[in-house]
């Protein structure tokens, strides 16, 4: 299991690998990330300008 701030999402609360969740999870991640890219390129057409390179996106914690 993972030490870091976020939970490790390959296991489940009992530290068990659960790869059916993880599988599902990042289906769900890969949606957002998809949706919100999607408002970015609407955002940029609205002001006059489209987006032409790599959209990169980090996920941060609350902090950040």
């Amino acid at each position: 299991m993972s030490n870091s701030r976020q939970p490790d999402i390959k296991y489940n609360k009992s530290g068990y690998a659960d790869k059916t969740a993880y599988e599902a999870m990042k289906n769900i991640q890969k949606e957002e990330r998809k949706q919100l890219i999607t408002k970015l390129k609407e955002l940029a057409k609205k002001y006059g300008y489209r987006i032409v390179g790599e959209i990169e996106l980090k996920e941060v914690d609350g902090n950040g």
